[in-house]
């Protein structure tokens, strides 16, 4: 009888706090739920989970980190190198190439345009010989379309490539070239040498697509300087020259491979494709952008990137079973409190939010010490040198894009499986009966 009426007192009392006052005692039980008189602060199975929650949490956020420095990297050098999209002519030798450009240019989304002459060939010097790309580029609007001036290395001008066709005093000049740094270090050239270019077949079409009958022609040209844009495919193979001078080179006139275009917004370029074919009519011209032109290697990126992501969130996703196990030790441990709680009058719902609270403790614990970690693994990596072969990876050295968006959305993944995780153990927790508890003490 005594002790009937005590519970009511208690369940009296209970009625009479506040919302916030039963919130605060249900996270205090919580928090005290997770400490452990024998094993110290925190138990061993806590610990183990928190840990769980910290290394996905921090691998999951240096990989994605890592991944979309890679990604962000090769679009800054191919961008960099490239311009954002090239319009080519189908059928024929790009004759009009100048109007084209006028109507291009019409369009407020476009920045600049500049003619291009593209041609696969093969360069040597001193007995070395490579495989070359050599890109015929206009020098008085090239720095408007690229970033290739940015890259050139010392006391040398993309200017310094302008060649004349028709000289007044009628002496013909040497054609200059610019190479990647590292493909003139494989042809040991310096600046002031001379390299020979050697077309495989002389009677090759501007356009690249159809090639006649003919004898390999041979001529050389000055190299005026070096350039270095990090990316390795470029410096190793590509050449630049006047787009005159290829002209000459393959006696076809005045006619180009194609148009280099820049725009102002490079994520708004299939919109602007879209408007071009409007007044280029896709039966006569092909209009390509970066992503396009280089489709193989952003899907890959991409398909990595989320591949990697997925595999590390398994991490996130085995420490939840953790907090599972160690809702459920908490469960088996603490029958008898929760049996005098309901029988203090404790809701259902009251006990589940306790319950649910020790999980989501111990989820935000393991989170924000792994976003913490993830951070600190970033920097490190970002300063570290490991050496990367260009040859293998394409650049020189690991980059790492630290986008707070991105560690955010890692942070809401990781505690909304936490607190998913934590659903089952304090749904069984709510439904054990007071009796059941204390039946036999």
């Amino acid at each position: 009888m005594h002790s009937a009426r005590c519970a009511r007192i208690h369940s009296d009392s209970l009625r009479c706090v506040s919302r916030r006052e039963r919130m605060s005692y249900e996270r205090f039980i919580a928090i005290r739920h997770l400490r452990s008189r024998r094993q110290g602060f925190v138990s061993t199975i806590t610990v183990i989970a928190i840990v769980g929650v910290f290394l996905g949490v921090a691998s999951l956020t240096s990989v994605l980190a890592v991944t979309g420095g890679f990604q962000e990297a090769f679009q800054e050098r191919v961008l960099g190198v490239n311009s954002h999209m090239i319009v080519r002519q189908f059928g024929s030798d790009f004759r009009d190439y100048r109007e084209a450009q006028q109507t291009i240019e019409e369009f407020e989304e476009v920045v600049a345009t500049s003619p291009f002459v593209f041609h696969e060939m093969i360069g040597s010097h001193a007995g070395r010989t490579a495989g070359v790309l050599v890109k015929g580029i206009e020098p008085s609007t090239a720095d408007k379309v690229s970033d290739i001036p940015d890259y050139i290395e010392g006391d040398v001008d993309v200017m310094d490539l302008e060649y004349d066709r028709f000289p007044e005093d009628g002496r013909q000049e040497v054609p200059r070239v610019l190479l990647g740094a590292t493909l003139a270090e494989r042809l040991d050239v310096k600046p002031g040498d001379t390299v020979q270019l050697t077309s495989p077949l002389e009677g090759m079409a501007t356009g690249g697509f159809e090639a006649a009958d003919g004898q390999p022609s041979t001529q050389q040209f000055k190299v005026t300087g070096t350039y270095r844009s990090g990316f390795h495919d470029y410096d190793d193979r590509m050449v630049l020259t006047d787009f005159r001078a290829l002209q000459e080179f393959f006696d076809h006139g005045d006619t180009v491979t194609g148009v280099d275009v820049r725009v102002k917004d490079v994520f708004g370029v299939q919109a602007l494709t879209e408007q071009l074919h409007e007044v280029l009519p896709p039966s006569d011209y092909q209009i390509m952008d970066w992503r396009q032109m280089n489709h193989n290697l952003f899907t890959s990126l991409g398909l990595q990137r989320l591949v990697l992501a997925i595999l590390f969130l398994f991490i996130v996703l085995v420490a939840s079973f953790n907090i599972v196990c160690t809702l459920i030790m908490i469960v088996l441990e603490k029958n008898k409190e929760i049996a005098i709680l309901k029988s203090m009058g404790a809701t259902n719902g009251e006990i589940m939010k306790t319950f649910m609270y020790q999980g989501s403790i111990i989820g935000l614990v393991g989170t924000v010490n792994g976003l913490i970690g993830g951070l600190v693994i970033c920097l490190l990596i970002r300063s570290a040198d490991f050496g990367l072969d260009p040859e293998v990876y394409m650049i020189d050295h690991l980059p790492v894009r630290i986008v707070a968006w991105e560690f955010g959305l890692v942070a809401g993944l990781a505690m909304l499986i936490c607190i998913l995780a934590t659903i089952g153990p304090s749904w069984w927790a709510s439904r054990l009966k007071p009796v059941d508890g204390l039946r036999y003490d």
